[in-house]
């Protein structure tokens, strides 16, 4: 008869096994029927990860909006060659004097500016190597794919921050720090002082939008009338207290619509809150007589290089280039601090 010893000898071992069976032997099937010890560790499940639900939804972490191209448009100028971009600025000059048959008095003339923007380009990089997209795979995940969706997401938010900021150390600015840009007004004390939203009233609040209204048109020496397009950005937070009512029940909005009409935009910008000195609304115009107040200058969007195959893994360079927020009225910009 075979021994335990035996079988252990050939490479079979039975831990805790007592006696053979003869599965030919009905009397020794029914013995193992009633016999309650077990050869395996009990378990009386499967294992969890067999049960959990993969939902195929992917949800996405979320960064604050990027809306500086809600407020002026995006123009290409050039390519990534391009060093630089010029544009012209022309101011007529003359007198004039009494007529005489006999006099060429007075003059017209024509002076010429030409002030300049450089390009800056920037560059991201994904690397994806065979393995984790096999691994990916597993998971139902297109990791190159995935990758080049966070290049493209990475080149955006940074678009939108030299837009609004410029790039430091370069002559390209933003529309949140242009240098020609005018003073930030102040604006009014509430009944219960400071000057805050969140602490003013629907009335009050009106009134410091009608105070930069009315810094606007003076700036803009009557170029800025009451067909003229305009944008009023603000934080988010500075937007909820446009909900504020008066005693008649009338909301901010409802009082900017009356003034305004349509041509009024409210546009929220995050990077306008402030939570130290309060934060900063701003109005501007769209454009003078049709001609811009500024424009969103890139040369190149969105350009992929070559996929660069190494040994056991592909690696790709995306890069973008800007001007900035190209500025080509000033005055059409007023900013408000502190509220």
């Amino acid at each position: 008869m075979n021994s335990f010893e035996l079988a252990r000898q050939k490479g079979f071992i039975f831990p805790g096994a007592r006696g053979w069976m003869n599965t030919k032997d009905a009397r020794h099937m029914e013995a193992l029927a009633q016999d309650a010890a077990l050869v395996s560790t009990p378990n009386a499940t499967v294992p969890a990860e067999f049960l959990a639900y993969i939902d195929p939804m992917v949800i996405e972490i979320l960064t604050a909006v990027r809306n500086a191209r809600k407020i002026f448009p995006e123009v290409k100028k050039g390519d990534w060659t391009t060093p630089y971009e010029k544009f012209r600025v022309e101011e007529f000059t003359g007198v004039t004097t009494p007529y005489s048959d006999y006099a060429d008095g007075g003059e017209s003339n024509v002076n010429e500016n030409w002030p300049a923007r450089e390009q800056y380009r920037f560059q991201t990089t994904i690397k994806y190597g065979d393995l984790e997209v096999d691994m990916a795979a597993v998971a139902k995940m297109n990791l190159a794919s995935s990758k080049q969706k966070s290049a493209a997401r990475i080149i955006d938010i940074d678009a939108n921050r030299f837009y609004l900021y410029g790039v430091a150390g370069k002559e390209i600015y933003g529309l949140l720090n242009d240098p020609n840009l005018n003073p930030s007004i102040t604006p009014g004390t509430a009944a219960g002082g400071g000057t805050a939203w969140s602490g003013k009233t629907a009335n009050e609040i009106y009134g410091d939008i009608l105070l930069l209204w009315g810094e606007l048109k003076q700036n803009s020496g009557g170029n800025i009338n009451e067909d003229t397009k305009l944008v009023l950005a603000l934080s988010p937070e500075s937007n909820s207290q446009l909900g504020k009512i008066n005693e008649l029940g009338l909301s901010v909005v409802t009082m900017l619509k009356n003034l305004f009409g349509n041509r009024l935009e409210l546009v929220e910008l995050p990077e306008l809150y402030s939570s130290t000195a309060g934060n900063t609304i701003m109005m501007l115009a769209r454009d003078i007589l049709g001609t811009p107040v500024a424009q969103l200058g890139f040369g190149e969007k969105y350009r992929a290089g070559r996929v660069v195959p190494e040994l056991s893994s592909f690696k790709q360079k995306i890069t973008a280039t800007t001007y900035g927020c190209i500025l080509y009225y000033p005055f059409a910009v007023t900013t408000m601090e502190g509220v």
